[in-house]
């Protein structure tokens, strides 16, 4: 019989396709990684990994030994599923990760709902939106809370789970005193020569979605702030520095010095979604905590909540 520990370790090998990034997925040191394999090495008698540049691969043996341990987690996880379905009411413990603007407009509104609902169920919350798929995966939580982009979406693997929740539209941020800040809407075309303010990640949706916007009009934009919270984005726009977007989930009230308008024809959105393992996704926790997600983002449904500015236009 061969130790779970060890063949959880070859597993996230295979995974992430070295002992120092298996090691960081698992919360171990890579020295107690390379221990556990090479534990399973000598209980098997063969080699289970081989060099491959500055990586590592796993040969025939660690194959099929990673492959069964896939059978072997899976097999677990259902099980525990199906034990849980035949307990009475909904109970246990849920590690849930989840991105901040989720959190203030989503998930806290349903957690508290759920102190009341589901007493017996606890669930520890943490704010982060860094490789939430890969601890997924590799069992250090069992639900998050994610998004991408409904023009770019991401590609999980066959044994996760995506459920989703809402679409979140972005908007754009204006000082109230800006020429279009009493507008029903705008066009980017309106905006060509705005002074913008965007996040430091030239890699992130909405700044890829200016460069391209402003791109196929012949325009560079004209960026002259990097801010990456979305508070700090706010003050700055209210100090009359320039134009920025903003997606309505999580939205703070907004000064009266600001005004949010929404954008006419191609817009980033956010699709918003939770991502779990396939084989605890018929745990009962799990499916209450996904139906109050959804019940929440039914009473905020994205059409309802605020398309306009935070505060009327001046009359």
């Amino acid at each position: 019989m061969f130790d779970l520990q060890r063949l959880r370790a070859l597993h996230a090998v295979r995974q992430h396709g070295s002992v120092a990034a298996a090691a960081e997925a698992l919360g171990f040191t890579p020295s107690a990684v390379s221990q556990q394999i090479g534990k399973l090495e000598r209980e098997v008698r063969s080699p289970l990994l081989e060099k491959a540049g500055r990586g590592v691969i796993l040969t025939d043996a660690g194959l099929v030994l990673a492959d069964a341990t896939d059978s072997i987690l899976t097999t677990t996880e259902q099980a525990s599923a199906d034990l849980e379905e035949l307990r009475s009411g909904v109970a246990g413990t849920l590690r849930v990760l989840c991105f901040p603007t989720a959190i203030r407009g989503l998930v806290g509104p349903a957690l508290g709902e759920l102190r009341r609902t589901a007493p017996d169920l606890t669930v520890l919350l943490e704010e982060t939106w860094i490789r939430t798929t890969e601890r997924i995966e590799a069992g250090h939580a069992d639900l998050a809370i994610a998004h991408d982009w409904v023009d770019s979406p991401i590609d999980l693997p066959a044994h996760l789970s995506q459920a989703p929740l809402m679409e979140d539209p972005v908007d754009v941020l204006l000082p109230a005193e800006h020429p279009l800040a009493g507008r029903d809407d705008v066009l980017i075309d309106d905006l060509l020569d705005a002074p913008w303010i965007i996040d430091t990640n030239d890699g992130s949706i909405c700044s890829q979605w200016l460069r391209s916007q402003m791109a196929a009009r012949g325009r560079t934009p004209d960026i002259v702030h990097r801010v990456d919270e979305y508070p700090s984005q706010i003050a700055v726009v209210a100090a009359g520095l320039g134009v920025s977007t903003l997606p309505r989930l999580g939205r703070p009230d907004l000064p009266s010095t600001v005004r949010t308008v929404p954008l006419r024809g191609d817009r980033p959105v956010r699709r918003v979604f939770t991502v779990c393992r396939r084989a605890s996704s018929r745990r009962p926790a799990i499916r209450t905590l996904i139906d109050a997600l959804r019940a929440r983002a039914d009473h905020r449904r994205v059409g309802a909540w605020r398309a306009r500015a935070a505060h009327p236009p001046p009359s």
